[in-house]
């Protein structure tokens, strides 16, 4: 234990990385170039305090491993999940509400053809979609009465356009490409 504590009291992340003026350095080397190693060094090393976090509340939740020093951060850490839970509830319910109102999710109120938000910028979920020749059509039609083409065509056209690159982790949460760790869960995303 006395290790653990020892450990952590040694490696400190720093809250910000100094800026130091522009210049070369005596052996030829860019400062830049030294800055912007550092803080990849200094944002691998947040990587590995995630895991390390990840795998003490894993480990803490299976009755594998107890620290009574991180006790309380667990108990935080059990509290924040189950306000998180009821946000995602209250959020679902206003999505529902405001979309029938034509309303946003941040309370703007939108217009008939708008597919994103003009003041956030969210896409808009609509029962109608907009055909590529500018067609209204309702999601349930199954053609362009104007153009002919596929209702189901035109929507897996638009959700490939506008979605990120996601994977899903072994929860279910989407994860998008790129992020370490599932936001759901915590868990580590395997590349």
């Amino acid at each position: 234990m006395a290790n653990i504590m020892g450990l952590m009291e040694k490696v400190k992340i720093p809250e910000s990385i100094p800026r130091l003026p522009k210049q070369q350095s005596e052996n030829g080397g860019n400062l830049k170039t030294v800055r912007k190693s550092l803080e990849e060094k200094m944002n691998e090393k947040v990587k590995i305090y995630g895991f390390i976090g990840m795998e003490v509340y894993d480990l803490s939740k299976e009755n594998r491993i107890e620290i009574a020093e991180i006790k309380t951060y667990l108990d935080k850490m059990d509290v924040l999940n189950g306000e998180i839970e009821e946000l995602e509830k209250q959020k679902e319910e206003l999505e529902r509400k405001n979309v029938k109102k034509n309303i946003c999710v941040c309370g703007y109120k939108l217009k008939p053809q708008d597919r994103f938000c003009p003041n956030c910028g969210e896409v808009i979920e609509r029962d109608t979609v907009i055909c590529t020749c500018g067609a209204e059509l309702e999601k349930t039609a199954k053609f362009c009465g104007v153009c002919g083409k596929s209702v189901e065509d035109i929507i897996n056209s638009q959700q490939t356009a506008h979605a990120p690159a996601v994977k899903e982790c072994i929860c279910g949460a989407k994860v998008p490409v790129g992020q370490f760790m599932c936001m759901e869960c915590g868990r580590k995303i395997e590349d």
